[in-house]
């Protein structure tokens, strides 16, 4: 009984395993038909970033690489050419391969909420109020070049004895040949259009000149000393006014504060 029950059970295992073998090799089959009728991933050619890149840098050719990619991984926003992303700047920090995305990139001028990324290095921006009468017919725009005019009211103390200084007011020009990098417009969001290229790529919400509402104010890149002296002009209660000159004058124009002893003196007026 011992040598026919130990037959059996020998029989019972080679059939098992001749079982197992055989589904193992249907299924194998099953596998390898089901992936011949699918065929290889269908894959993309994408813009990925070729090196280690910070955020706030405008991209160059050198920057960036195409890499296929399977299209089940592609995410929402991809570029499919180079020359779509040279020139912009990424708004975060880019790893070597890592897909460049369309809404990560914006254009290199100042506008809207990516004051942060687009701003020179060693420049703060700050806004003005346009009260002028320039701002008020519409005259000035984005990318216009103005001369600063104020007016102040100064004590001069000069051969003052005792007493207090008589008070005078003096108009003179603080900055020349300034840029205006953006107007903002009454009616926020719902009058203004994000400033984005023919592409779609990047942008902010800032209105943009000449797309409707009042100038209210405008935004400066200005030297950080630039940007303390208008601030304490403005605290100060000086009284603005623009200037406006040809965009391609860079030059310097000679200037000296004017006040009524030199409108007396330069127009030869009689006084008392």
């Amino acid at each position: 009984m011992s040598r026919a029950s130990g037959c059996l059970w020998l029989v019972v295992g080679l059939i098992l395993a001749l079982v197992a073998g055989g589904i193992a090799y249907i299924t194998l089959q099953r596998a390898t038909t089901t992936q011949t009728a699918v065929g290889p991933a269908e894959t993309v050619a994408v813009v990925v970033a070729a090196r280690q890149v910070a955020a706030g840098t405008m991209l160059t050719a050198a920057d960036l690489v195409m890499q296929t990619v399977p299209t089940t991984i592609l995410p929402t926003g991809t570029l499919s050419d180079t020359l779509v992303a040279a020139g912009m700047v990424t708004m975060v920090p880019l790893n070597t391969g890592e897909i460049l995305l369309a809404h990560h990139l914006t254009k290199p001028d100042i506008t809207g909420q990516n004051l942060g990324f687009t701003l020179a290095e060693g420049k703060v921006a700050i806004t003005m109020a346009a009260a002028d009468l320039l701002s008020r017919g519409q005259l000035i725009e984005t990318g216009s070049r103005v001369d600063i005019l104020y007016s102040l009211e100064v004590t001069d103390n000069t051969g003052a004895q005792g007493g207090e200084g008589t008070k005078k007011q003096v108009t003179f020009g603080t900055l020349q040949g300034v840029t205006i990098v953006s107007v903002l417009r009454s009616g926020g969001a719902e009058s203004a259009k994000s400033d984005t290229n023919a592409l779609g790529v990047g942008g902010g919400t800032a209105p943009v000149a000449g797309l409707g509402g009042v100038p209210y104010a405008y935004i400066l890149a200005l030297d950080s000393q630039d940007a303390l002296v208008l601030k304490y002009l403005r605290d100060a209660g000086a009284i603005m006014d623009l200037a406006l000159r040809n965009v391609a004058d860079e030059s310097e124009h000679p200037t000296q504060p004017v006040d009524l002893p030199y409108v007396i003196d330069k127009y030869q007026l009689p006084a008392r």
